[in-house]
Formats: C-alpha cells, structure tokens, sequence
C-alpha cells in the first residue's frame, strides 16, 4: 500500500489539535458543499474524531500514541464531501475509518456539471499537468468500500477504477494501489465553460452554483 519514502517538504503544515472530537467540532453549515475537514489525518471510532501522525512504526493516534493498523484496507482518494467527518459518521457508523492526509500529482479535484438529489453541485477529478493539490486517502475495509460504492453510484454516476497518478501520504511514502471516483461523462461531467474547467481550490461554492442548471443529473444517486 505504502512505497518508497520522498519529501513533502511545504504540503503538510503540522495538524496541532488532539484529544476527542464531536464530527461538529470543525466548523462549517452542513448544507455547504463539500463541508469542513480536520487538519491532517484522522481517525474515526464510536462516533469520535482523533488526529493521526506518522510515526517510525507506520502511523499512531496523536492523543495517546496508540499504533494504528491498516492491514488489509482499502486505498480510495477522497477529494470532496468524502473528507467531512459529519458525513462518514453518518453513513459508516459501525467500523473505524482512517483518512490519510495526501498530495496528489498532475490532477485536480473540479466542480462538475451536475448536482446531487439534495441539489448540491459535486466535483470530480480532470487531469492537469504540473498541478499539486492536498485531499485525503480513506483507508477502507472491504465493507466500508462497499457502502462507498454504493452512495457514490458506482458504476453509472462514479467509477471507481485505479489512480495511476503520484499519491504523496503525510508519511513521507508513495502510495500505490490506490483507487479513486471518477464523474462519468453522462451523469458527472466537469462544468466546462469556453474550455475552461473550475477547480475547487479556486473557485467557491457559491460562484458554481449559479453556473449550473437546477435540473439533476442521477437524481436518485448522493455524492
């Protein structure tokens, strides 16, 4: 899952936080797409919020030192609301979850042109050349993946398929084997206006919202 160390000298400043956190505690309006996220990487168990470092031995709880194993998990590059705490506890209440703080190479996460059933406009991701963008890895057993899959519409709405792009972790290591959603043409195409793409990073919710027709494409399925 984890490859060679490299520098990732400047995309990680330290996340200081600690202790136990309510999924409310990081701030944001829960109809705000794609909502908040902790700093750095954390881990969610039995409803809470901690923050997760890196350490010699893989990666360990940053309030109390506990290691942390993600053997036989899932990779999968979340880059929208997949990183709100509100919503992972919600929708995989039952099994911890591990989020890994990454960068990722050449690739953006951009506004799509389309919404979800709740009306909310939702991303994607588009190949850019020389572009570096920090999102987060959910480590995922074989059951939570399923329940991803399941609400990101996969196949038909997302796909879930490999990212073959550089995947820089918090730890320093390349990792491989991860997998991402990516929008389908039909129901989550990149809002396009003459050529032009909009990455989340730089353009704000409200300034999308107004580009994007009302009428849903994939209604039935929730990003």
């Amino acid at each position: 899952m984890m490859g060679v160390k490299t520098s990732g000298a400047g995309l990680f400043p330290p996340a200081t936080w600690s202790g136990s956190r309510s999924p409310e505690a990081f701030g944001g309006d829960e109809a705000d797409y794609p909502g908040p996220r902790p700093a750095g990487s954390f881990l969610i168990q039995d409803g809470r919020v901690y923050g997760l470092d890196p350490c010699r031995e893989g990666w360990r709880r940053r309030d109390i030192g506990e290691p942390i194993d993600l053997t036989g998990r899932q990779l999968v590059l979340a880059y929208g609301s997949n990183l709100d705490p509100r919503k992972l506890v919600r929708r995989l209440p039952h099994e911890a979850l591990m989020a890994l703080r990454c960068a990722i190479y050449d690739y953006a996460a951009v506004w799509c042109d389309a919404r979800r059933r709740s009306g909310d406009v939702v991303a994607t991701l588009a190949r850019m050349p020389g572009r570096v963008e920090v999102h987060g890895l959910l480590a995922l057993t074989p059951k939570q993946l399923h329940c991803v899959d399941r609400w990101e519409g996969n196949p038909d709405y997302y796909q879930r398929r490999p990212f073959t792009a550089r995947v820089l972790v918090e730890d320093g290591t390349l990792a491989d084997g991860v997998t991402a959603y990516f929008g389908t043409p039909e129901c989550r195409p990149p809002l396009r206006r003459d050529g032009r793409i909009f990455p989340l990073a730089e353009h704000p919710y409200r300034t999308i919202d107004a580009m994007v027709p009302q009428i849903c494409k994939g209604a039935e399925w929730s990003e």
